[in-house]
């Protein structure tokens, strides 16, 4: 055979392929008056050509079969998060992607450094509203921001509600529903001594516990 008909023919040949997620439930589940539209033995396929498919095709296709079995939008891209950033993978991979959706890496900072930086982020944001804002007669949104942010940290002495720093000064705000607020959106109790109603500052806690105390 010729070289060229040789290469003819194998340039010739095609690729087909499908890519098949199914999900089969055998159940037979007892029907009554309370789940009328209960199905039995459900069957949910989604298939779809799968030559020159992308990786991001493939993870579009896979999170439309988990909607269709039941999975929310956020697990979904909870379940994806982990797959990209756990032990098992690459350090410098994950910092490659982490660069290439702009993402931060907050084990790389402490609770403070963290808050800091959104804080930092915050006062620039007021400052480049106020230069595109120039002659503007009212604060600007971002400002006011800003402003609310630093009257709530006056108003609670620097003292985080929940935080352990609060709660060596006496602080009964909830911890564990606090751990995953913003510093400037806590949940504070109002029988706190320092966040309360009738709140007091450190000094005065202090003093009232004193052994000299009347």
């Amino acid at each position: 055979m010729p070289y060229n008909t040789l290469i003819q023919n194998t340039f010739a040949m095609s690729y087909n392929a499908t890519i098949k997620f199914s999900y089969i439930n055998d159940t037979e589940t007892s029907h009554n008056k309370y789940f009328p539209e209960t199905v039995d033995k459900q069957t949910i396929t989604i298939e779809a050509p799968a030559q020159d498919l992308t990786t991001h095709q493939y993870f579009e296709l896979f999170k439309s079969f988990l909607r269709a079995v039941g999975f929310d939008e956020y697990g979904i891209m909870d379940g994806a998060c982990r797959v990209a950033f756990n032990d098992c993978n690459r350090q410098d991979d994950m910092e490659k992607l982490m660069g290439e959706y702009e993402l931060q890496d907050k084990q790389t900072y402490t609770d403070d450094d963290y808050e800091a930086l959104q804080r930092k982020v915050k006062f620039l944001e007021a400052e480049n509203s106020r230069l595109r804002n120039p002659d503007a007669v009212n604060y600007t949104d971002e400002e006011l921001d800003v402003m609310t942010d630093e009257i709530i940290y006056k108003s609670w002495g620097n003292l985080v509600p929940g935080s352990p720093e609060a709660v060596a000064n006496s602080c009964t705000c909830p911890i564990l529903d606090n751990q995953e607020m913003p510093n400037d959106k806590k949940w504070v109790n109002g029988d706190c001594p320092l966040h309360g109603t009738e709140k007091r500052t450190p000094e005065e806690l202090a003093q009232e516990h004193s052994p000299d105390a009347p």
